[in-house]
């Protein structure tokens, strides 16, 4: 059977191992767990932030293409749609370039300045999480 954790135990100790407290990155037991648990979280992290950045491009690329194929007669909605397509591609870039720990402190700013738009925020996240996870079952 094979371990289901792809980790590195080159730096572990004989004795480490034989008192079963040998962890990813670090030999002081618990710590060093917590480290690894928080290391393996942030990498998730940042790999569904890029995930959400691709999503989100991919928006502004359908936003750009409906904007083009809008008929003359269509100019108001077409202007508000090249707005909003600045606006996703602003925030694809806010996405890309900033960190777990950024996105992490924005958050918390964000709940404190509007805590209801936070509760809000997070309901409407969790019910869509929610049908994601159903759709996938189905």
């Amino acid at each position: 059977m094979t371990d289901p954790l792809p980790i590195d135990a080159s730096d572990w100790t004989a004795d480490e191992i034989d008192a079963g407290v040998a962890v990813p990155g670090q030999s002081k037991g618990l710590s060093g767990l917590a480290d690894f648990a928080r290391d393996r979280l942030v990498a998730m992290v940042e790999d569904a932030r890029d995930s959400l950045v691709g999503q989100v491009r991919g928006l502004k690329s359908l936003a750009d293409l409906l904007t083009d194929n809008l008929p003359e007669a269509a100019a108001p909605v077409s202007k508000l749609v090249g707005e909003a397509s600045g606006t996703i591609d602003a925030i694809a870039d806010a996405l890309a370039e900033k960190s777990v720990e950024e996105l992490v402190e924005d958050g918390r700013e964000l709940v404190r300045a509007q805590p209801a738009a936070a509760v809000g925020l997070a309901i409407a996240v969790g019910f869509l999480a929610g049908r994601m996870l159903k759709a996938a079952r189905d």
